[in-house]
């Protein structure tokens, strides 16, 4: 009976702590709740639930949008794959039997293949027709048309070809070129806000810094598509040289009206010569001989005439 009374006041006690307890625990009002919350984080950096419902720009795709390492993946470039851009060019010297035919088969050649002749120029050298050609033809037909053009030739003295890897350069542009529309984007928006509520001076410099932006997304752009067509597009420079064993004996007949005038061109020319030489010695040798030779021949009949006085004594 002892026990029983004992265990019932225990448990008096316990209920009323209890109960003295839970009046002091107060819910807290929503205002409250709202001023003890921690601070909103940074501007730039979201949290998970406003990143999970923020709308995702279409050139930007992430994998998990839960988390905070979600990877992101720029546009058009293949996961663990990168496309490769490749320009290729050579040079190539060909002997041929006629310049002019050889010309005309490799335009039809490019032709063929898919390209056009960028460069044609043909020329006269010695009396024999020479000539360079420039062609481009889609990249992965440029080995098929190396082999038609030896092809062409009846031997081949020169070839060279070249390759520059342009991935890098192309990589890195497209790159930039995403940022910079980003950029762009963020400029957009800013514009739109400032033209609502904003200074003309606020208005203008966001304005000047959207068209630098634009400006260089153009550039980029330009380069971008300069680097595509080089890479899709490979250049061959032939020159075209003349085979001389192929080239006719040139024969010169025996022509008598053709000796004759050479003949008197001849004769009136050394009849020309002889009427110079005369008149040299009418205008010139003449009144040079009078001017010497008098003074001379008086000096010689003067001495003469001393030196038989002198006979004449003796």
């Amino acid at each position: 009976m002892r026990n029983t009374l004992r265990y019932l006041i225990l448990l008096a006690i316990v209920i009323a702590l209890g109960a003295c307890t839970g009046q002091h625990v107060v819910p807290l009002p929503e205002s409250a709740a709202l001023k003890e919350a921690p601070p909103a984080p940074a501007l730039g950096v979201a949290s998970r639930d406003v990143a999970s419902r923020e709308v995702v720009d279409s050139n930007i795709v992430s994998t998990e949008t839960s988390g905070w390492d979600a990877p992101i993946d720029l546009p058009n470039l293949p996961a663990g794959q990168e496309e490769r851009f490749v320009v290729y060019s050579g040079t190539i010297v060909l002997v041929v039997q006629d310049a002019g035919q050889a010309a005309t088969d490799i335009a039809a050649l490019a032709a063929k293949q898919g390209g056009y002749v960028a460069n044609s120029n043909l020329y006269l050298q010695g009396g024999v027709r020479r000539g360079t050609i420039v062609i481009r033809v889609p990249a992965e037909k440029y080995q098929d048309t190396l082999a038609a053009l030896r092809a062409l030739a009846v031997r081949v003295e020169k070839e060279t070809t070249n390759s520059e890897d342009v991935t890098q350069e192309y990589t890195d542009l497209r790159a930039r070129k995403v940022n910079l529309e980003h950029t762009e984007q963020a400029l957009q928006k800013l514009l739109d806000e400032r033209l609502k509520v904003g200074r003309t001076q606020d208005i203008l410099e966001v304005y000047r810094e959207l068209s630098n932006v634009r400006g260089q997304i153009e550039q980029i752009e330009g380069r971008l598509r300069y680097l595509t067509n080089l890479a899709a597009m490979s250049t061959i420079s032939i020159e075209l040289v003349p085979d001389v064993l192929q080239q006719p004996v040139a024969t010169t007949g025996w022509e008598p009206q053709g000796i004759a005038k050479s003949a008197l061109q001849a004769l009136v020319s050394a009849l020309q010569v002889l009427g110079t030489l005369a008149i040299w010695a009418v205008i010139f040798l003449l009144p040079l001989l009078i001017v010497v030779l008098i003074p001379l021949w008086v000096l010689v009949r003067f001495v003469r005439r001393v030196l038989r006085r002198r006979a004449a004594r003796a």
